[in-house]
């Protein structure tokens, strides 16, 4: 049981590694990182690891087994549902209402771009300027955020480019 829970907690390990690699800028990355075949070796490594540690639990104790795999599902559940539209809105209305509180007579688009900036200050305040400017709505601007955070084909360079430049 004991070598099923440390494969459980390595496989979810790496999976945070991996989580908190991919967060960051490439040129950040360690060295190690940056090679291409790094992330695929990483995840496929970390869903061996707990796919083999859910396994020696479920040939010690079927409960516990059980167990760790309702609570994976619900970690994954939460995982998605803060990563959504609905819930990101949310949190940025209620932050938008403490950061009103706070400067009642700021204009409501310098208020969004100190939201923005708040949020990811490696973007810039030039970057959340012009997304107020593209998206000037409180819910436009959260939806716009959860779609960047989430990463979509063509914003965090995994899905290639969408216009391949011509080969000369």
């Amino acid at each position: 049981m004991t070598a099923g829970i440390t494969a459980l907690l390595l496989g979810l390990l790496g999976w945070l590694v991996w989580t908190h690699v991919r967060a960051g800028r490439y040129f950040d990355r360690p060295a190690i990182a940056r090679n291409r075949l790094f992330d695929p070796l990483l995840v496929t490594l970390s869903a061996v690891l707990a796919a083999a540690g859910l396994l020696m639990l479920w040939l010690a104790r079927p409960a516990a087994a059980i167990a760790a795999a309702a609570f994976l599902a619900v970690l994954w559940g939460y995982r998605r549902a803060i990563h959504t539209i609905a819930f990101q809105r949310w949190l940025l209305r209620r932050d938008f209402r403490a950061l009103r509180r706070l400067h009642p007579d700021l204009p409501e688009r310098v208020l969004l771009a100190r939201l923005v900036v708040r949020r990811h200050p490696r973007w810039g305040e030039e970057l959340a300027e012009q997304m107020v400017i593209d998206y000037p709505s409180l819910d436009e601007i959260a939806a716009m955020l959860a779609r960047m955070e989430r990463g979509f084909r063509g914003f965090r360079g995994g899905g290639g480019r969408s216009d391949p430049a011509p080969r000369s």
